[in-house]
């Protein structure tokens, strides 16, 4: 997936320049930050701790470049008093305060809440994706172990993004399972048949890993608007093989047998179904010239979905029907011969072609 908010907004915009070349001069557009609580955190304790805790993610991040600087109203102090090559001494709460007290206004806001029950840590981050930062700020969440009456917790918009990754990746095998399950019991239901709705569901599932497959091949990365492609090609494969197999089904009842009646459907049925798809592929592919990437790989990959759909319930299904028809698991139970003798229509310019119609 493209993990990177940069990468899906138009990257020929004025902020994308913007940004490209802060990062060139800093190193970095984004932060992290750590929301530090306690009834007081202007003493010692608390200061102790947020100054250890500062010092330890900057000596395990900073030499990977995933954190570039860190700032709060306690380092501004701990700067201060540093002396290389002397021991590292936390400053305390006293002094903290003395400072926050001297600080502007803007300073105040942006450091410690005006109750001084709260506090904040901003890390300046490096380059990169969600999926960069995701490792980090787990582990800023499950081994920052403060001490007691202390609370710190990751904050800002990299624990937003970072959240919002989670629960794609969490949540998208989770929905393309849920929607088979979903369409095999309507199938099951509607068609009166179990066998039935396994069998159309086996080009749905062709297609839900082929459409997954064609996406590796060409390097497509998917973008939270297409992360959860795997309904969607459920719900357009759904639809060609229902009505392929329904209408396969009436062909039987007109007194075909099943290589001719899976001929009659693709002639007539297939060449419809082409049609429509491709309006659908065409009217979502023109989303792909878009400047805005969020849409362009949007338009791109639900066109390819609808085109494996199609493919695959168009060249998978018609064989698999005439094979499962020759063992009685497809029109059994479903016909009723109430339609008369089937006559074809007379191609464009010739003849009707003489098909054997059963007594």
């Amino acid at each position: 997936m493209q993990t990177d908010p940069i990468e899906w907004v138009n990257q020929k915009s004025q902020v994308i320049k913007d940004i490209d070349e802060v990062e060139a001069q800093v190193h970095s557009s984004n932060e992290m930050g750590v929301y530090v609580t306690a009834p007081d955190v202007f003493t010692d304790d608390v200061i102790q701790f947020v100054h250890t805790f500062t010092a330890d993610t900057l000596a395990k991040y900073q030499p990977s470049g995933r954190i570039a600087t860190a700032s709060s109203i306690e380092t501004t102090i701990g700067n201060l008093i540093e002396v290389p090559g002397a021991s590292d001494i936390a400053p305390t709460g006293a002094d903290v305060e003395a400072a926050y007290v001297a600080a502007p206004n803007d300073i105040k806001a942006s450091t410690v809440s005006p109750d001084h029950r709260a506090m904040n840590v901003v890390f300046r981050t490096g380059p990169g994706s969600l999926e960069d930062r995701a490792p980090m700020v787990r582990a800023v969440r499950e081994e920052t172990h403060p001490p007691e009456g202390i609370r710190a917790t990751p904050s800002g918009l990299a624990v937003v993004g970072v959240g919002l990754l989670d629960n794609l990746e969490a949540n998208r095998i989770l929905l393309t399972y849920l929607a088979i399950l979903f369409v095999f019991l309507f199938l099951a239901i509607r068609l009166k048949s179990i066998i039935r709705a396994l069998l159309s569901l086996v080009p749905v599932l062709i297609a839900v890993g082929l459409a997954s497959t064609v996406a590796w091949m060409f390097s497509l990365k998917l973008s939270p608007m297409t992360a959860v492609g795997g309904p969607l090609v459920v719900a357009a494969c759904t639809e060609f093989t229902s009505l392929i197999l329904l209408r396969f089904i009436e062909e039987r009842d007109r007194g075909l047998e099943p290589k001719l009646a899976v001929d009659v459907v693709a002639s007539r049925t297939g060449r419809a179904f082409i049609v429509s798809a491709l309006t659908a592929i065409a009217g979502v592919a023109v989303l792909s010239f878009s400047s805005l990437p969020l849409l362009r790989d949007f338009g791109r990959i639900v066109a390819m979905n609808v085109t494996v759909a199609l493919l695959s319930a168009l060249i998978v299904l018609p064989p698999m029907l005439v094979w499962a028809d020759k063992r009685n698991w497809v029109s059994s139970g479903m016909l009723h011969r109430r339609h008369g003798p089937y006559i074809p229509t007379p191609p464009m310019g010739g003849a009707a072609e003489e098909v054997p119609v059963p007594d």
